[in-house]
């Protein structure tokens, strides 16, 4: 089930940051595809499953966030990419404001992921020597 659980988080990790990626694309260009029915239903049901995998892999593993450093700040993580990912692609007033989040908002993502591959607060910089 591990297999099966892990394959599915990862899956949606890899469509979730290429939908984003591609959102925020359309907002740089003021694409009409951004307002589109599809464009505004499928991000949220691939970020719920990868959310959900994420829970259950947590429980499964139980990594709790007082006892794994690590793991605590991949969900600080999380909480900034999402809410840096709202200013980018609803609520900024400006297009500058947009494109500077939504670039911050990637940073937050890269940051999970090397936190997450390295189990280091220190994420990717971890790997230099």
């Amino acid at each position: 089930m591990y297999t099966a659980l892990k394959s599915i988080h990862l899956t949606c990790a890899v469509l979730s940051i290429c939908g984003y990626l591609l959102r925020g694309w359309w907002m740089l260009r003021e694409s009409p595809l951004l307002n589109h029915r599809l464009t505004r239903i499928l991000p949220h049901t691939v970020d719920a499953i990868f959310l959900g995998s994420g829970i259950w892999l947590a429980i499964l593993l139980r990594y709790l966030p007082h006892q794994q450093p690590w793991f605590a700040a991949k969900l600080l993580g999380i909480l900034a990419y999402i809410l840096l990912g709202l200013v980018a692609l609803r609520r900024g007033r400006t297009k500058t404001i947009r494109a500077t989040t939504w670039i911050a908002s990637l940073a937050c993502f890269a940051y999970v992921v090397g936190a997450a591959r390295t189990k280091s607060v220190a994420s990717w910089l971890s790997l230099w020597p």
